[in-house]
Order: structure tokens, then C-alpha cells, then sequence
């Protein structure tokens, strides 16, 4: 019985037939059907209030999935390296890609000037020069120069426990697979592998004349340029 249904009980005219005693004990039966009412709805009210309560923050007060994009790796940080031209050029000889991509090559061997179009390669190249490539937590990466100028920057994912790939680079070179590289860490050394598909084409060798420069020297250690 509902709160309405008791009122209109209660209060509706009683003929003189009608024993007092019966009148009360109808009132009493009201009462406390409304009381059970009540009682009833603050219980549904606090049931419901109990089922929409948002999550709880995580410790670090934000949403509890907001960590959950971030990278666990131990790529993650600063790695440098004195390159040279000619450490190099097997690698770009390896791929069939020393004579139809060197400028990537000799990039950051000749003062941004042209270097030897025939013969060796990597004559008159300046260096052994610093550089550094830094990877991010949240999937940025970058490199920097000698001077410690910012001369790349891009994004990376984690392919799996030892292989990266770089999205931005792919799509800068308009390359429609992944530019994968390998790595390994060992005692806080670094070496990179880069894997050219086959067949490659014309944007794929670009993209990995890209990669080859950026990652065919090494052993990298820990660190920023010095």
C-alpha cells in the first residue's frame, strides 16, 4: 500500500455503523504500512546511490586508466654515440642503398654540403661527431646533433620486447609498411638493428635510408650528447 492509498483510507467519512475501535485499528494498519513505505524507499534510494558512485582515483589522484598508455621499456631515456661516414656506409652498401641514397649517408658528415657522388663514399668526411636519439615514456622520439640541437623528432611504438617501429617516419616518407628496428641493452649499452622488407620500394627506401642513418653505427650508451 502506497502513501496515497493509506491517506485516502484514513480520512474517508465513516458511517455511524461503523465501530470506533475498527476505525483506529484500520488508522494503526496505515500508519505503519506508510512507515514500511518509507523505510523501503531509503533503502532503494541508497542502493541506487551505492551503483552509480564513480571509481575511485588511483594513488596518484588521476583516472585509473591513466597510466595505462604509457611505455614500461628500458629504451626509454638518452642514448649517444660518436658516429662516423664510413662505419656507416657497409650498411648502406648492404642494402643497394649507398649510391641512390647518400645523402643520408654523408647528411651530417659534410657541413651540409654535398659529399663524393663516385669512389669512396665517405672521403673528407668530418667525425667521428656525437649523436644522441632519445625515446620517451609517452612515445616521443628525438635525436640531436653534436651541439646538442634537436635534429629529429618523431614517434615510436614498442613492436615487442626488442623491436621498435616509427609511425611519423613512415608516414613523413609516404611508406605504407613499418620501419622496424631491432634492439638489444646490455649493461647499459645499446645496439640497433634495422630491418629492410623485401621487396622494397622506391618509398620504403627512403624511409629505411632514414632509419639506416639514424641506427646502422653503434654500440650507443646511456645518455645525452656530452
Amino acid at each position: 500500500m502506497n502513501a496515497t492509498s493509506v491517506s485516502k483510507t484514513t480520512v474517508r467519512p465513516r458511517s455511524h455503523a461503523q465501530r470506533p475501535v475498527t476505525s483506529c485499528l484500520e488508522l494503526s494498519i496505515g500508519i505503519v504500512m506508510l512507515l514500511l513505505a518509507g523505510c523501503n524507499t531509503a533503502t532503494d534510494t541508497t542502493e541506487d546511490s551505492a551503483t552509480i558512485s564513480p571509481p575511485a582515483p588511483d594513488a596518484e589522484g588521476g583516472s585509473p586508466s591513466a597510466s595505462a598508455s604509457l611505455i614500461v621499456s628500458d629504451i626509454i631515456g638518452y642514448w649517444h654515440r660518436a658516429q662516423t661516414c664510413s662505419e656507416l656506409l657497409p650498411s648502406f652498401e648492404a642494402a643497394g642503398l649507398a649510391q641512390s641514397h647518400s645523402g643520408w649517408l654523408q647528411g651530417n658528415f659534410y657541413g651540409g654540403e654535398e659529399g663524393p657522388a663516385t669512389g669512396d663514399l665517405c672521403a673528407g668526411a668530418q667525425g667521428p661527431l656525437e649523436h644522441s636519439h632519445w625515446f620517451t615514456e609517452t612515445g616521443e622520439f628525438g635525436s640531436n646533433d653534436q651541439a646538442g640541437q634537436q635534429v629529429d623528432f618523431g614517434d615510436y611504438r614498442l613492436v615487442d620486447s626488442d623491436t621498435l617501429s616509427f609511425p611519423s617516419h613512415s608516414t613523413e616518407f609516404g611508406y605504407g609498411g613499418d620501419i622496424l628496428v631491432d634492439y638489444t641493452i646490455d649493461a647499459g649499452v645499446a645496439t640497433f638493428g634495422v630491418i629492410i622488407p623485401e621487396p622494397c620500394d622506391a618509398a620504403c627506401q627512403n624511409a629505411h635510408a632514414w632509419a639506416l642513418s639514424a641506427f646502422a653505427s653503434g654500440p650507443w650508451e646511456t645518455g645525452d650528447v656530452p
